[in-house]
Protein backbone atom coordinates (compact mmCIF):
# COMPACT_ATOMS: atom_id res chain seq x y z
CA UNK A 1 0.00 0.00 0.00
CA UNK A 2 1.04 3.14 -1.51
CA UNK A 3 1.07 5.88 1.46
CA UNK A 4 1.89 9.14 -0.99
CA UNK A 5 -1.80 8.68 -2.38
CA UNK A 6 -3.39 8.44 0.53
CA UNK A 7 -1.42 11.71 2.00
CA UNK A 8 -2.12 13.48 -1.00
CA UNK A 9 -6.02 12.90 -0.29
CA UNK A 10 -6.24 13.78 3.20
CA UNK A 11 -3.96 17.05 3.14
CA UNK A 12 -6.01 18.16 -0.01
CA UNK A 13 -9.09 17.79 1.86
CA UNK A 14 -7.35 19.52 5.02
CA UNK A 15 -5.92 22.38 2.45
CA UNK A 16 -8.97 22.82 0.06
CA UNK A 17 -11.24 24.99 2.22
CA UNK A 18 -8.43 26.61 4.27
CA UNK A 19 -6.83 28.23 0.46
CA UNK A 20 -10.49 28.64 -0.58
CA UNK A 21 -11.05 30.82 2.66
CA UNK A 22 -7.87 32.60 2.14
CA UNK A 23 -8.20 33.39 -1.39
CA UNK A 24 -11.96 34.39 -0.71
CA UNK A 25 -10.50 37.08 1.83
CA UNK A 26 -7.99 38.46 0.07
CA UNK A 27 -10.50 38.97 -2.61
CA UNK A 28 -12.56 40.79 -0.95
CA UNK A 29 -9.91 42.87 0.51
CA UNK A 30 -9.17 44.25 -2.40
CA UNK A 31 -9.95 47.83 -3.34
CA UNK A 32 -12.79 48.43 -5.54
CA UNK A 33 -13.49 52.04 -7.57
CA UNK A 34 -15.85 54.21 -5.40
CA UNK A 35 -19.42 54.29 -6.42
CA UNK A 36 -20.66 57.81 -7.24
CA UNK A 37 -19.07 60.77 -8.82
CA UNK A 38 -15.68 61.03 -8.28
CA UNK A 39 -12.83 63.18 -9.93
CA UNK A 40 -9.04 63.12 -9.98
CA UNK A 41 -7.19 66.11 -7.46
CA UNK A 42 -6.27 68.02 -10.57
CA UNK A 43 -10.15 68.68 -11.58
CA UNK A 44 -11.43 69.94 -7.92
CA UNK A 45 -8.45 72.22 -7.95
CA UNK A 46 -9.61 73.60 -11.36
CA UNK A 47 -13.36 73.99 -9.04
CA UNK A 48 -11.72 75.61 -6.18
CA UNK A 49 -9.64 77.44 -8.52
CA UNK A 50 -6.65 76.57 -6.62
CA UNK A 51 -3.29 75.44 -6.66
CA UNK A 52 -2.54 71.29 -5.54
CA UNK A 53 -0.77 72.68 -2.64
CA UNK A 54 -3.71 75.06 -1.48
CA UNK A 55 -5.53 71.85 -2.37
CA UNK A 56 -3.67 69.34 -0.22
CA UNK A 57 -3.23 72.09 2.72
CA UNK A 58 -7.03 71.89 2.56
CA UNK A 59 -7.04 67.79 2.84
CA UNK A 60 -4.55 68.35 5.86
CA UNK A 61 -6.50 70.38 7.81
CA UNK A 62 -9.80 67.47 7.33
CA UNK A 63 -11.91 70.31 5.49
CA UNK A 64 -11.60 67.94 2.29
CA UNK A 65 -11.71 63.91 2.28
CA UNK A 66 -9.70 62.23 -0.39
CA UNK A 67 -10.53 58.53 -1.52
CA UNK A 68 -8.25 56.14 -2.64
CA UNK A 69 -8.65 53.93 -5.49
CA UNK A 70 -5.66 52.27 -6.27
CA UNK A 71 -2.73 54.91 -6.88
CA UNK A 72 -5.43 57.61 -7.96
CA UNK A 73 -6.55 60.28 -4.93
CA UNK A 74 -10.22 60.79 -6.02
CA UNK A 75 -12.91 63.69 -4.45
CA UNK A 76 -16.38 63.39 -4.56
CA UNK A 77 -17.75 65.96 -6.68
CA UNK A 78 -21.15 66.27 -5.17
CA UNK A 79 -19.23 67.14 -1.67
CA UNK A 80 -17.19 69.32 -2.94
CA UNK A 81 -19.92 71.58 -4.60
CA UNK A 82 -22.04 71.51 -1.69
CA UNK A 83 -19.26 72.61 0.37
CA UNK A 84 -17.91 75.15 -1.78
CA UNK A 85 -21.65 76.41 -1.88
CA UNK A 86 -22.52 76.31 1.98
CA UNK A 87 -18.82 78.41 2.50
CA UNK A 88 -17.09 75.70 4.25
CA UNK A 89 -14.62 75.76 1.86
CA UNK A 90 -12.49 79.18 1.92
CA UNK A 91 -9.20 79.48 -0.31
CA UNK A 92 -6.24 81.51 0.99
CA UNK A 93 -6.62 84.40 -1.58
CA UNK A 94 -10.11 84.82 -0.06
CA UNK A 95 -8.63 86.11 3.30
CA UNK A 96 -6.79 89.19 1.58
CA UNK A 97 -10.23 89.68 0.20
CA UNK A 98 -12.30 92.67 1.35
Amino acid sequence: MEIEPILSQILGEVLAPIVTSAVTDAIAKLPTKPSGDYIKVPEACRMLQCSEPTFYDHVHKGHIKLVKNGHSSLVDRQKLLSDMEDGKLRLRKDKHRR
